[in-house]
């Protein structure tokens, strides 16, 4: 809690814990679908199981969480001594979870004050932490809310998806052999609500490359600016080790911060998907 201003975030922020538990924050776990069985987040199933299942054939999809759900944190908020929420979600323009979130608000006990990141993953989680900060410096809902948006579009990102075409073909992995020829992975960014193609890999170095070619471009445009600096991992731990080995040598002085891909997001990008958030700070 901070300053009796309970913060109501969901699982899909993938915030690193010491982060969460420094505001109080309070987590509401998305549902992932698995063969037409729900599942929260990180409740019922976590990544390593998740991906598991995906590689076993299980079909994914992902439904907005119950406004229940939503309700159990705002009424827990205001039994632990909070006079109001403010709650900050996924955007709205990649999943429902903001109306289940407003139709909650409508009856809970205390004032609750909705915030759509309009992003998704650690952007959204990286829009969340500036709220919580601004709203520990004293700063009120609505200040905090104008924090929030000014981070997300201030943050870059680039990822790639199907990372395990790249091993395979570079002979790093072996899963019935090489995959012939150049698979052309496509170098992807959530840019104003949308994912769009930005460039293509057909190795592995080249894929590096092109994500730590984002990176340099952003710290040179913000020369002086600390970064804090997410690394993703859906089911990638060669790639993203590679990855974040070139990050902590490009960029030494951030505030870097490895990530796991979970299933609420991971149903979407699929296994063998990493990349790199990152936001200049003072926002």
């Amino acid at each position: 809690m901070i300053n009796r201003t309970a913060v109501v975030l969901d699982s899909a922020s993938y915030l690193p814990a010491d982060v969460v538990a420094r505001f109080g924050a309070i987590i509401v776990p998305l549902t992932v679908v698995l063969d037409g069985v729900e599942y929260q987040e990180f409740v019922d199933v976590d990544a390593p199981a998740f991906y598991a299942r995906l590689k076993a054939g299980a079909k994914p999809s992902t439904s907005q969480p119950p406004p229940g759900r939503f309700l159990a944190a705002y009424e827990a908020a205001a039994a632990a001594g909070a006079e109001r929420v403010v709650s900050i979600h996924i955007g709205a323009n990649y999943s429902g979870t903001l109306n289940s979130a407003r139709l909650a608000a409508g009856m809970s006990p205390i004032p609750v004050h909705l915030i759509d990141s309009g992003q998704a993953s650690f952007i959204e989680g990286l829009a969340a932490w500036e709220a919580m900060e601004a709203l520990a410096a004293g700063a009120t809902a609505a200040e905090a809310e104008a924090r929030a948006h000014h981070a997300a579009a201030a943050a870059g990102n680039v990822f790639i998806v199907r990372g395990a075409e790249l091993l395979r073909a570079g002979g790093r992995m072996r899963e019935g052999g090489d995959a012939p020829g150049a698979p052309g992975v496509p170098i992807l960014a959530a840019i104003e609500g949308a994912i769009k193609p930005i460039g293509s890999a057909a190795t592995v170095d080249a894929a590096i490359d092109a994500m730590l070619g984002h990176l340099r471009a952003a710290l040179v445009a913000a020369p002086g600016q600390r970064f804090r600096i997410g690394i993703s991992n859906g089911d990638a731990d060669e790639l993203a080790a590679m990855l974040e080995a070139g990050v902590r040598a490009l960029a030494p002085e951030a505030d870097i911060m490895p990530y796991v891909i979970g299933p609420a997001v991971g149903a979407h990008t699929g296994p063998g998907c990493t990349g790199v958030v990152f936001l200049a700070r003072p926002v």
